[in-house]
């Protein structure tokens, strides 16, 4: 728990306490103590000071306890007589009791019915899967496609061109057929195939195994192919280190530099020089594996606020866009001043950033809003598949407020947001507060403060890892106003959550504004390729 979230849950506990708590920050309230444990245990520390100051005032100092014209030993004679006062703080001490222990049996019953999220006892991922083309693969990996994040482990490839990307930075292009083993974010062995390495000075040194040598890359691109009796190594640029594995003696290295290239028979130390072949090796991904930049294959949805009517999303006509199931419908609308005649949608004005335009207005409202609309195509999260969310915020609050969200929720029904276990069954991904990134689901919650200007448009991006035979994970990254995108998923990212597991199937989307200041959002597009969510703002 962060300071910022420390001081604003005591300020909405002595709301609270004071009887004083508003609809928003009620809701504010069971968000916070939702997605923290530590907001929930801090709670019960509160509201258990708090009893116990009432059931025992002296802990507050002898002098608290004298009447007017009364020694302190005969006031506190008087004070332990029941009277009017005592009665009622009594009754406002039982009260708080009660409420205390109800509190404790909520806790219980949220430790029930949301148990540990679940984290499969497996390695951490050491790369993914960034394109693909015509990809036949085998065994466990079957199932993969593109943005996969891949574990430690054999992976066998038929047929096709693949290019992985380690968490390093290093790319390795696999051509089938072909079987190569994940070891780490530094390390791979290539038990047979062809496979092109490439890697800038940026990145550590990787170690690629083969069945015969171990190829250490400095700064290079090269290309190396392992046959049942040889191997060849072609160093395209850069040198590459390759030390023989031996069963005896102290293997001395060689090194190979660019334009040259070497044979090695299995079993064999010393190598023979062979014909640099770049052509026989594929060192780029086929045209035909990338998309157009205008291509919308893979989106599912996609919202562009393009309405005449300024009330049209609190009207409960709002039915532009595609991939949806009839119209946006108010979640929560505020009823009293001063939002009671604010519009929701912006008809002239939508968002743009550095080479995106804005097909119509946006969302654009202050206060605590929902408007939620149902998908044609549902999320399910116990599917092997990655799904990709984008849209685009404009931040107009203060950093210091704490009323400062814009969210994005995937949910599996429309039922209200204060229906009993619905906070832990629930994607959240969004910017709030002081300009925190965060995204939770099931108790996983991950934060990230971001150095973001209030007057700019953002866009986020997000990709959401879903699996029946691997663990659930969410990523975020937020561009800058002009910061570019390319047509390829980022190697790292701004936000990465723990993985868990969810059988959840999400058919709702949910855009949530809780705001004192004005807020926008736009351009919201749920794909199931990164291009699909991203194309109108590639970097041309």
């Amino acid at each position: 728990m962060t300071p910022q979230i420390r001081l604003e849950l005591e300020q909405l506990l002595s709301e609270l306490c004071d009887g004083a708590l508003e609809e928003t920050q009620h809701a504010r309230l069971e968000q916070l103590l939702a997605d923290d444990a530590d907001c929930r245990r801090h709670y019960l520390e509160y509201i258990d000071l708090h009893a116990g100051l009432l059931v025992h005032p002296a802990h507050q100092g002898s002098s608290s306890l004298a009447l007017p014209g009364l020694p302190i030993a005969h006031a506190s004679a008087a004070a332990n007589r029941p009277g009017p006062r005592g009665r009622t703080l009594a009754r406002y001490a039982a009260i708080v009791v009660t409420t205390l222990v109800v509190s404790l049996a909520l806790q219980w019953l949220w430790t029930a019915t949301h148990p540990a999220p679940f984290i499969p006892d497996l390695p951490e991922p050491v790369a993914t899967l960034a394109q693909s083309h015509d990809c036949e693969w085998q065994g466990a990996s079957a199932s993969i496609q593109n943005g996969t994040r891949l574990r430690p482990g054999e992976m066998r490839l038929g047929r096709g061109v693949a290019r992985l990307r380690f968490d390093s930075g290093s790319d390795l292009m696999l051509e089938g057929p072909a079987t190569i083993r994940l070891d780490s974010t530094t390390a791979a062995t290539l038990l047979n195939g062809k496979a092109v390495f490439h890697a800038d000075d940026t990145a550590p040194p990787f170690e690629l195994h083969t069945p015969a040598a171990v190829l250490l890359d400095l700064g290079t691109e090269y290309a190396v192919a392992v046959s049942a009796d040889a191997e060849e190594v072609h160093v395209f640029e850069g040198e590459v280190q390759r030390t023989p594995r031996l069963a005896h003696g102290d293997p001395q290295p060689e090194h190979l530099s660019t334009g040259e290239g070497r044979r090695f028979a299995r079993g064999g130390a010393a190598g023979e020089p062979a014909v640099l072949d770049p052509a026989s090796f594929v060192r780029q991904m086929p045209d035909s594996a990338a998309p157009a930049p205008n291509q919308s294959s893979g989106l599912l949805a996609y919202e562009g606020f393009d309405y005449a009517d300024a009330d049209a999303m609190k009207k409960g006509i709002a039915a532009g866009g595609t991939g949806w199931e009839g119209p946006w419908k108010p979640g929560f609308v505020p009823s009293h001043t001063p939002y009671k005649n604010r519009t929701f949608v912006g008809i002239r004005d939508g968002l743009t950033r550095a080479g995106m335009a804005s097909a119509g207005g946006c969302l654009e409202t202050a206060g605590y809003v929902k408007f939620l609309r149902r998908l044609a195509a549902p999320i399910n999260m116990d599917e092997d598949s990655v799904y990709y969310l984008s849209f685009l915020f404009h931040r107009n609050g203060s950093s210091a407020d704490f009323m400062n969200g814009v969210t994005v929720v995937l949910r599996p029904t429309d039922a209200p947001a204060r229906e009993r276990d619905d906070f832990g069954k629930r994607l959240n991904i969004g910017v709030g507060g002081s300009n925190q990134l965060f995204a939770n689901m099931h108790g996983v919650c991950a934060r990230v403060p971001l150095p973001l200007s209030n007057g700019q448009t953002y866009l986020l991006a997000a990709k959401i890892v879903t699996g029946r035979s691997r663990p659930n994970q969410v990523m975020v990254r937020v561009f800058g106003a002009d910061e570019p995108v390319n047509g390829r998923e980022p190697s790292e990212w701004t936000l990465t959550s723990k993985p868990f597991h969810s059988d959840l199937v999400f058919q709702w989307l949910e855009l949530s504004i809780n705001s004192v200041r004005r807020q926008q959002i736009d351009e919201i597009r749920l794909g199931t390729t990164w291009t699909a969510v991203t194309s109108s703002a590639l970097d041309k």
